[in-house]
């Protein structure tokens, strides 16, 4: 397994990468001129805490900072702020047709 990182701190490994690229080859030409989008939250406190969700939609590329969007292997991706922070230092995989987020 290779690790790579984000300069806005967000791991991943390669098969995270790949399951990236399959999302991007498949739902592309449906979504011209947007960008995929990586949400992602993790509750610090209150009755969810410790817990989190992930899911990945499509944006209009104009709607997404160029300092906020990163390329995971060849897909562009637009992480927000909140994702990034939430993000930092954990590393992004696919493990068994899931995506698993690690501390």
């Amino acid at each position: 397994m290779t690790l790579s990182k984000l300069t806005c701190g967000v791991i991943y490994t390669d098969t995270f990468s790949d399951y990236l690229a399959k999302i991007h080859r498949e739902q592309y030409e449906d979504h011209p001129q947007q960008i995929l989008t990586l949400e992602y939250i993790r509750y610090a406190s209150g009755t969810l805490k410790g817990k989190a969700w992930w899911q990945l939609i499509w944006m209009p590329e104009d709607a997404a900072p160029d300092f906020r969007c990163f390329q995971i292997g060849a897909v562009p991706v637009h992480i927000p702020k909140g994702a990034q922070h939430g993000l930092r230092e954990r590393c992004l995989d696919y493990q068994g047709g899931k995506v698993i987020v690690s501390p």
